[in-house]
């Protein structure tokens, strides 16, 4: 038990050093800084020791899940440790795989810590891979650096700890499509899902803006036309690509490892541009201009909204024909159970149109748009069934629910009314609503600068994630249908990989905390507490997060304007600190006129080295619809770490100087993978 002396000590600990935290928590097993929290803990008295002479035993069929860790701590120790079959050893670190531990699920395990030895046990190498993510997190936040450290003691305090998740579904969701991340990208991304015991990664492969994994069968999915963004629309080299299937093997293996599942999406029969761009005849009409892929934003200048003006056509038999050929190939390199087909936000009135889908309705007495889509998706679940997987769609496709196969998943991305509506209706069902668990939506604040998506009326707090009961509303029988949860994130704004990592951390945990403990025993303090120990981590691991106030860096005041262009400037030296794209932006707050800018330049030691010349307007639009004036881009190529940064800004109020706001400034570094912004 802790008393509240123990707690007033650790509380200071954790106010006056980061450090003191550290050794405070490590001193004692129940003061664990562990996320997701354990099931149950117990202390006692000493520390285990990582030494030179340490040695790993395993029984059979524990080594691969080992790996990972024992190639982590060679990295940061220096030491080799020994690994060898287990026999009768009591001493050293021992993971022994026993089917009798059935209580614990397939990836629960107990870990008994003595001086002497830290026994680990479990069903399955699952259970004993989030034993090394838990021990992992026992260990100092430099256990993480690829660098040896030989001022650290490497130890862990004695006890018991017993662990097992909630759901079987704990996912994220990286959207590939409007923006391409490469290999790299997404193996640092599960790096960090499997120390936070995340386990699946659905990768939404297909969008109106690129098809990004390759189809043997189908090689013009893979053209320039539909993986690489047209050059007028200027987009960086990195957003723009596919993974080969190699590629796709690769990362699987590498998932595999890492006890985390691969799920792909082809999303049909809608967001399907790339599709129809280079194969015209699958399309329910001739509409294909323009005659390449763009970035989401752009959208509304080409087509006058946000969706497509063509869809798949569901009446046609080499429609079916294609997707089946697709999905034989998808069933081969993704060991997953389940393969996704979307099935979100088709766009009826296409169809509406159309005569030969009114006569195809007609003769398959189909009433209305909605069984039509249930038709289609009846055919595509048979096509996924076929291959050996199960099916599962967006929530979209509950519209003719009772016409749709049980067989077929539901993820629900529409709220608590949609997920009870598929539990109720008898389908497994993803919780991943909008509302919290869209990680593309702000986190605090919508004029902090960070590149979240403003047009959603919600604010998906830290807080509102960690608080969040999948299971609202629910019987404890139609709770058994819900399979987890999962964060989303959409790259139609969050493009750059800083401005994603800032958008998913410290979010990213609160959610796996989420999916992991049982329900009602969530305690948003306490996970606050040890979050504050997980961001040294994060520090470690290179990965940017969320702090309060986002890219805030300095405001202006009526004071500062003029009816008439005049210059504003702020020192931007703290936060220039590497070559990458700089973004400048200006946030309206209040007053009774905006302003506008018409030009900004970057100056090293008074000298201009970036400048983007446009007039903005620093308003009260936030929207996705519109071209956003008030974003000023710079770039700096030649970063000198002893200049000094300004920031100046040529600027006016209009029709008057009653205007306040905040100046945001956020550099993203060519080096997105090992550099992050200083602390």
């Amino acid at each position: 038990m802790i008393t509240r002396s123990s707690k007033i000590s650790l509380v200071l600990a954790i106010v006056s050093s980061t450090c003191t935290a550290e050794v405070v928590f490590k001193s004692n097993l129940a003061l664990n800084n562990i996320i997701p929290k354990p099931l149950s803990i117990s202390r006692a008295d000493g520390k285990f020791e990582l030494k030179s002479n340490t040695t790993f035993y395993y029984s059979k069929d524990a080594l691969a899940p080992i790996g990972m860790f024992t190639e982590l701590l060679k990295n940061s120790t220096g030491i080799k440790f020994k690994t060898v079959p287990l026999k009768q050893e009591k001493q050293g670190i021992l993971f022994i795989l026993s089917d009798t531990l059935n209580s614990l699920g397939d990836e629960g395990y107990k870990i008994k810590i003595s001086p002497q030895s830290i026994s680990v046990y479990a069903k399955t190498g699952a259970g004993i891979f989030n034993a090394t993510q838990t021990l992992r997190q026992l260990l100092p936040a430099d256990i993480e650096s690829k660098t040896r450290n030989n001022k650290i003691n490497w130890s862990i305090p004695c006890g018991e700890i017993t662990d097992k998740p909630r759901y079987s579904w704990r996912g994220y969701m990286q959207d590939v499509s409007r923006t391409f991340y490469d290999v790299d990208v997404m193996k640092k991304y599960m790096d960090v899902m499997a120390l936070y015991k995340l386990n699946v990664l659905h990768l939404h492969l297909t969008d109106d803006q690129g098809w990004r994994i390759e189809i043997k069968k189908y090689p013009k999915l893979t053209s320039t036309k539909t993986t690489v963004f047209d050059p007028s629309t200027k987009q960086p080299a990195e957003r723009s690509g596919f993974y080969t299937q190699d590629q796709i093997r690769e990362l699987v293996k590498y998932a595999t490892a890492r006890n985390i599942t691969v799920i792909p999406e082809i999303d049909v029969p809608g967001h399907s541009w790339p599709t129809i761009l280079a194969y015209p005849e699958l399309g329910v009409n001739q509409n294909r201009k323009p005659d390449y892929i763009f970035p989401f934003l752009d959208s509304w200048s080409h087509w006058g909204n946000q969706f497509t003006p063509n869809t798949l056509d569901p009446t046609n038999e080499k429609v079916y024909e294609f997707l089946d050929g697709v999905f034989t190939e998808l069933a081969q390199i993704f060991p997953a159970t389940y393969i996704h087909f979307g099935g979100d936000e088709v766009r009826h009135v296409l169809w509406e149109k159309e005569p030969h889908v009114q006569q195809f309705m007609k003769e398959k007495s189909l009433k209305n748009t909605n069984e039509l889509q249930s038709y289609f998706v009846g055919r595509i679940s048979a096509i996924i069934k076929e291959k050996g997987k199960k099916p599962i769609g967006w929530n979209d496709i509950l519209s003719d629910a009772k016409n749709l196969t049980k067989e077929t998943a539901i993820m629900s991305w529409l709220g608590d009314e949609a997920i009870a509506d598929a539990a109720k209706n008898g389908f497994y069902v993803v919780a991943t609503p909008t509302d919290p668990f869209y990680f593309d939506i702000t986190q605090a604040d919508r004029n902090d600068g960070t590149m979240s998506d403003l047009a959603y009326g919600n604010i998906n707090s830290l807080e509102k994630i960690y608080n969040y009961e999948p299971e609202t509303g629910l019987s404890a029988e139609e709770g058994k249908f819900i399979l987890g949860i999962q964060a989303n994130q959409w790259t139609a704004i969050t493009q750059e990989l800083k401005d994603m990592n800032v958008q998913n951390f410290p979010r990213l945990l609160a959610l796996a905390e989420t999916g992991w403990i049982p329900k009602g025993e969530r305690n948003l303090n306490n996970f606050k507490d040890r979050l504050v120990i997980n961001r040294n981590r994060l520090n470690a691991l290179k990965i940017d997060y969320y702090k309060p106030g986002g890219y805030i860096t300095g405001k202006w005041e009526p004071v500062q304007l003029s009816n008439d262009y005049q210059n504003i400037e702020w020192d931007v030296s703290k936060k220039t600190y590497a070559n990458g794209r700089i973004i400048a932006g200006f946030y309206y707050t209040s007053g009774a006129n905006f302003m506008q800018i018409k030009k900004v330049e970057l100056l090293e030691n008074g000298k201009i080295v970036a400048l983007d010349e446009h007039i903005g307007t620093a308003d009260k639009f936030r929207g996705t619809h519109k071209t956003k004036s008030f974003l000023y881009h710079l770039q700096l190529n030649n970063y000198n770490p002893k200049a000094k940064y300004i920031l100046r800004a040529s600027v006016k109020g209009i029709n008057g100087i009653d205007s306040k706001g905040n100046f945001t400034y956020n550099l993203n570094p060519f080096d997105r993978l090992n550099v992050v912004e200083p602390k």
